[in-house]
């Protein structure tokens, strides 16, 4: 009986055969998360360029992307999505139109059963709209930071849900 005894206690319990890392923080070395690359575009209203307001703009929201830890940003020809802002017109107001865009990839197109090449780099070539808002704020600061709260916490919330690609 002593013996059954000291073996029962010797004997190691379940949660100790479980794999460890289940019940361990993550190592201090662990792969930082992947960075969603993103361009960013501002714009005036009725204009091929951007006044003094939209470049005041784009300065905010490009800080508050960049303050944004999983975000990159990146030229319009690396990134795979957009955010278009075209900035108001009208002297002492502060709205935006914002669009953000997604462009194809090659596994998706050959999951709708877009096989031929021609027609892929076709479609490849395409921004899809996936969002689009309209913002007004006291400044261009205020607005900046409403937008890239809206981005971040829709678009960008969305897509860290997904699981990556192997």
């Amino acid at each position: 009986m002593l013996m059954l005894a000291a073996l029962l206690i010797g004997a190691s319990s379940p949660v100790d055969r479980l794999p460890r890392a289940r019940f361990e923080e993550p190592s201090r070395g662990a792969q930082p998360a992947d960075k969603t690359a993103v361009a960013l575009d501002v714009r005036t209203e009725g204009r091929a360029t951007r006044d003094e307001g939209a470049t005041r703009l784009l300065g905010e929201v490009r800080r508050g992307l960049e303050a944004i830890d999983d975000v990159e940003l990146v030229p319009a020809d690396h990134a795979r999505r957009i955010i278009w802002i075209v900035a108001g017109a009208t002297p002492g107001s502060a709205a935006a139109s914002v669009i953000v865009t997604e462009r194809y990839d090659r596994e998706t197109l050959m999951v709708l059963g877009i096989e031929d090449d021609d027609m892929a780099e076709r479609m490849m070539a395409l921004q899809i709209v996936v969002d689009h808002q309209i913002f007004t704020g006291r400044d261009p600061a205020a607005l900046a930071r409403r937008i890239v709260a809206a981005i971040n916490d829709g678009i960008f919330a969305k897509l860290r849900t997904l699981k990556p690609k192997p």
